[in-house]
């Protein structure tokens, strides 16, 4: 098959995708990454710092379907990179437009029948990159590194993410106990330290990255902005986060999540604005009920401007909380906890409370998640009981669904036993596995 692979370029990953091409099991017909066999940098591509030359007006016809499922998300998601951060409305869209020529001449003139995704859709480009393929009909394979050590999530559309229908492959995985409480061992979590980070460390950090990175990270304007926006924050930080809690009174428990980040941005929908979940979830609270929202221990600026302050202070009964109060603490004395797709739903299920959640997150389907709708209620979430045997069985069910390997190289932390040669193993033998599947059930 015809393959774009998108991302691999680190040692174990590039071996396993040319093994993969070596055995005749895909052709490499075009390569995003960083190392020398790529056919453009993927850091270039991001930040479009490349030459996009002579328009080919290609894939016309699903042009509007595109550009209304997409831009807006897409302009969400390219916020995030630094060259952006100045960037009018015009822009993105001037910008979308020529990703959008330039993707449709490659999957086009190359004959792309499969895209392997290194992770799911998060900087912009990519994402434009996925919704083409995905109203072309092409074949794909994204994946999202799991919490398990040494497996990860794969699906062949974003809609299948947290339901995991369209996958039927499973990879054996010894049994999992689930501890029947909430505290889980997050290594990303580690050094985190729930100050407010210095808006003057960071403001010469990104000094430094603009000169000597020759201005490529990002423009001059951009990281003086940015550390605007973060002086702003600890204003209005400092101003509304409260360390008092009161608790004994009903409240849901909301941590805000990173943004800009993949678990909101993409995993999001229309709730990647977490505010929008918050105001939805106040119309399906009684008068005296609160919700407690905390802060992100590793938000800076971005998305807390002044207007997010005013829009969350107007959400009655809302209380924002310091980086600084316990996360368990705040879990342990609520009625249920609610979130787009973060981690505290996963830990309240295990220690059996119910959660709502606004966005696909990777338990979406297990006993105790709760997904909202228009007409969902409070007795409803109340009335959710969570049996922690079947809670155990349909998570380990999940698991068999991942596949061994570390795509995510930030999760080596989460694998001890991690070696350039036994990775490459399992990262071949995983993707040899789920193409030769997508293959014969024609996913």
């Amino acid at each position: 098959m015809n393959t774009l692979i998108y991302g691999f370029h680190w040692k174990s990953q590039s071996e396993a995708i040319k093994n993969l091409a070596k055995n005749k099991i895909i052709n490499i017909s075009f390569w995003i990454g960083a190392h020398k066999d790529a056919d453009i940098h993927i850091g270039k591509l991001r930040r479009f710092q490349f030459e996009k030359k002579n328009y080919k007006g290609l894939n016309k016809e699903i042009y509007q379907k595109v550009f209304d499922e997409g831009f807006e998300t897409f302009a969400d998601m390219f916020s995030r990179v630094p060259t952006a951060y100045t960037l009018t409305y015009q822009e993105y869209k001037n910008i979308f437009n020529l990703y959008y020529d330039y993707f449709s001449d490659i999957l086009i003139n190359k004959k792309i029948e499969l895209l392997i995704y290194y992770m799911l859709p998060h900087f912009g480009s990519d994402y434009i990159l996925y919704l083409l393929a995905k109203h072309m009909g092409l074949k794909q394979i994204l994946i999202y590194q799991s919490l398990v050590p040494n497996r990860f999530f794969y699906v062949h559309s974003l809609d299948d993410y947290g339901k995991f229908k369209e996958i039927k492959t499973t990879f054996s995985h010894p049994f999992i106990p689930i501890e029947k409480k909430p505290q889980k061992k997050l290594f990303y979590m580690k050094y985190i330290k729930p100050k407010y980070k210095s808006c003057i460390v960071n403001y010469f950090k990104n000094l430094g990255k603009w000169i000597y990175r020759k201005h490529g990270y990002m423009n001059f304007f951009a990281f003086h902005k940015f550390f605007k926006d973060c002086i702003e924050f600890k204003i209005n930080y400092n101003k509304y986060a409260k360390t008092e809690v009161d608790f004994n009174k009903k409240y849901v428990y909301f941590p805000l999540q990173m943004q800009p980040e993949l678990t909101t941005t993409t995993l999001g929908g229309v709730y990647k604005d977490q505010l929008l979940a918050i105001e939805h979830l106040r119309t399906i609270l009684p008068d005296n009920w609160y919700i407690y929202v905390k802060e992100n221990p590793k938000q800076l600026g971005q998305y807390r401007d002044k207007y997010f302050f005013k829009r969350l202070n107007a959400i009655k009964n809302t209380i924002y909380i310091s980086k600084e109060v316990n996360t368990y603490d705040l879990l342990i004395n609520s009625q249920f906890s609610a979130t787009v797709t973060g981690t505290v739903g996963w830990e309240s299920i295990s220690m059996g409370k119910p959660t709502l959640i606004f966005g696909k997150a990777w338990f979406s389907n297990l006993p105790g998640v709760i997904k909202y709708s228009d007409d969902i209620t409070i007795e409803d979430i109340l009335n959710t009981e969570i049996n922690h045997n079947e809670l155990e069985k349909k998570y380990n069910k999940l698991i068999q669904k991942t596949a061994p390997g570390i795509i995510d190289r930030g999760y080596i932390a989460n694998y001890p036993e991690y070696s350039d040669e036994k990775n490459a193993k399992n990262v071949y033998n995983s993707l040899k596995v789920i193409i030769n599947s997508l293959k014969e059930n024609n996913v």
